[in-house]
């Protein structure tokens, strides 16, 4: 399934039109100034495209608007300008029954955002364009409403705004009005995270874990801008894209970055798509274009890699957790070993498979590049036969030429026309097939590499069969009981009136979670599960212990519910929600603390037969959010702390 979509400046760019054919784009943002090709999007070319149009405004006029002390009037005024420009394109039906655009954005990239800041300490002129903007999105939106349009919030640059607060804090009126939310994502030289690498990338997700838990569901996310420019992190170098003269990229590279960034969007449902900026380029955004030639002159082949996502299935919904087996851990585990043997001879087959499409594709090159060129031959044969034709036509008026041989030629010309226009659908079918197998060819030595590292499956099931015969010889029996010093709570904690956690076994704990609340190291958990459930709605305190900066601990929910600590069901259902009182961006928690946090993660690996190693982890190895906040694998790595005082215990 495809998440990657188009951001469309110039509507001209040579190949557009059949992009936009062959990839049907989820997402499209377009500079609102073409109605025929906005047209023929809603025919043929992609119907059902999601479309944003942007109304191009300076930036000195976005903070005129946010500085004026009216910022209500101007965002109705900026609402109505669209409403009523090019005779009211923004209301236009397209042939299929959509609007040709489905929802404008605001404004562009108009504030600098709290992460732009030392320590995120804004300074009043944020403050003041803030709640301006805070204003002007949601007048903006109430006005296009009346008509019938639809409205996408934000649109910051990307990493200006990179936490839940930011959002949450500054902007509550258009977190309550809108939908349709718009993100900006950047990296260099990837946008997948890693070493040297600098990325705004799933700054999205972070953001929406917390607007989500305080909004609800109702969200739509769109990427309206994303890709990759030196300038991301690097502030001394040029915004110039992956095709730049310094220090260009390869195809294969920065497909690299969009395959990940696809796979890690289709994680999220409320996500549309990613606009990539730019398909639709202009001259000064050249170094980011998508279609034509790379700077070697090679044809970019990006669209028939985009198009291939097409054809791989989407997420499905999780399955209902199975009902735990009848049959002893022995025979699971073996049942699980013989399962994971039959895989890897699968896989063992792979190498030989590869080496036999090598064989197969090889000969298949030089007919494709000839189908190619044959493409381009039959059009320039075409343009000559009609200057011949247009020239035959000229001479009959000169009577110094015979008028036969002139007719002659004539009809030659026209049967020769006949006969390229009765090959044109074969030549045309022949440079497609000619395109596919260049492109599986340009994507072939990935795969081959790929397959080249298989061989090390079976040494991972090997792994996994020693582990689960330690796990059958250390096999517990006993039900979990609290270390001395937690009290046990559970009666005592207030819960939704009508909302509950979902249940489970307690067989299916594999996995203990550890978070921070970013609340005083004294919240009492009693307080806590009140305000959350009066302010978020929630059935609960999301976390089963809650342990505070003295050292004291509490047993808050009981182990047989998986309580909502993490926005991934699949983990809620078998982790165990461990949850320090503080938090610990800067400092790591006090020494009672984590020796009480010790002895209750200790207690419950014994219990359940986990991993000290491998199955107590931080908030923050789910998904990229800050809880348990940086100190727990940076800075003072309480993490290596905590485990130690763990490994104590056992």
């Amino acid at each position: 399934m495809n998440r990657l979509g188009f951001y469309i400046e110039n509507t001209t760019v040579r190949w557009l039109r059949e992009a936009l054919r062959q990839v049907k784009p989820p997402v499209i943002l377009i500079h609102a100034q073409d109605r025929g090709l906005l047209r023929d999007i809603r025919r043929e070319l992609s119907p059902d495209s999601f479309i944003v149009g942007r109304l191009y405004k300076t930036p000195q006029q976005q903070q005129a608007w946010l500085d004026s002390g009216e910022p209500e009037r101007y965002g109705r005024e900026f609402a109505e300008e669209i409403i009523y420009y090019d005779f009211q394109l923004a209301k236009e039906v397209g042939e299929n029954g959509r609007l040709l655009i489905d929802a404008w954005m605001s404004l562009n990239e108009a504030i600098r955002g709290p992460a732009s800041f030392p320590d995120d300490e804004v300074d009043d002129e944020f403050r003041r364009r803030a709640e301006a903007y805070d204003r002007f999105q949601v007048a903006f939106k109430e006005r296009l409403e009346q008509e019938g349009l639809v409205a996408v919030a934000f649109n910051f640059a990307a990493g200006n705004f990179t936490k839940p607060e930011h959002y949450l804090d500054w902007f509550p009126r258009t977190l309550e009005a809108y939908t349709y939310l718009g993100f900006h994502e950047y990296g260099w030289p990837s946008l997948k995270p890693g070493s040297d690498v600098a990325t705004a990338a799933l700054y999205y997700r972070t953001c929406m874990e917390g607007i989500r838990q305080q909004y609800g569901d109702k969200f739509k996310v769109i990427m309206t801008e994303a890709g990759l420019t030196m300038a991301y992190g690097h502030p001394e170098n040029p915004d110039e894209g992956w095709l730049n003269p310094r220090e260009p990229l390869t195809e294969d590279q920065y497909w690299q970055s969009l395959l990940w960034y696809n796979n890690e969007m289709l994680k999220d449902p409320y996500v549309m798509g990613a606009c990539l900026f730019e398909v639709g380029h202009t001259s000064k955004w050249q170094t980011f274009r998508h279609l034509g030639e790379d700077n070697q002159g090679n044809p970019i082949l990006l669209m028939n890699r985009i198009e291939a996502l097409n054809d791989i299935p989407g997420p499905t919904e999780p399955p209902e957790p199975p009902e735990p087996s009848s049959g002893d851990i022995y025979e699971r585990v073996g049942k699980l070993v013989d399962d994971l043997t039959h895989e890897r001879e699968v896989i063992a087959g792979i190498p030989d498979q590869t080496d036999a499409v090598e064989r197969a594709l090889t000969p298949l090159n030089a007919p494709a590049t000839g189908a190619i060129e044959a493409e381009m031959l039959a059009h320039n044969l075409r343009t000559r036969v009609n200057q011949v034709s247009a020239t035959l036509t000229q001479l009959e008026s000169n009577p110094d030429i015979d008028p036969d041989a002139i007719q002659r030629m004539k009809e030659e010309a026209d049967l020769a026309a006949q006969q390229l226009d009765a090959l044109s659908p074969r030549v045309a079918k022949a440079e497609a097939a000619g395109q596919q197998v260049q492109a599986v060819a340009q994507a072939f030595p990935a795969q081959k590499r790929a397959a080249q590292q298989t061989p090390g499956l079976l040494t991972q099931v090997e792994s996994l069969l020693e582990r689960a015969q330690r796990l059958q010889s250390d096999l517990p029996g006993g039900e979990f009981t609290p270390p001395p010093g937690v009290q046990d709570i559970r009666e005592d904690m207030p819960h939704h009136p009508t909302k509950t956690w979902p249940s489970r076994m307690p067989s299916q704990i594999k996995l203990i979670v550890v978070h921070h609340t970013v609340t005083s190291p004294e919240t009492d958990p009693i307080a806590l599960a009140r305000a959350l459930i009066a302010r978020r709605d929630l059935p609960g305190l999301p976390y089963h212990f809650l342990v505070q900066g003295d050292g004291d601990g509490f047993w808050a929910e009981p182990l047989e519910t998986a309580v909502g600590q993490t926005l991934k069901d699949e983990i809620n259902q078998k982790a165990v929600g461990v949850a320090l009182a503080g938090n610990f961006t800067n400092d790591p928690p006090p020494e009672p603390q984590l020796d009480a946090a010790a002895a209750i993660i200790a207690q419950l690996i014994k219990t359940y037969g986990l991993n000290v190693d491998t199955d107590v982890i931080g908030r923050s190895e789910v998904d990229p959010v800050a809880s348990p906040g940086k100190q727990w694998l940076q800075g003072a790595k309480y993490k290596v702390t905590l485990l130690d005082k763990v490994r104590a215990l056992l």
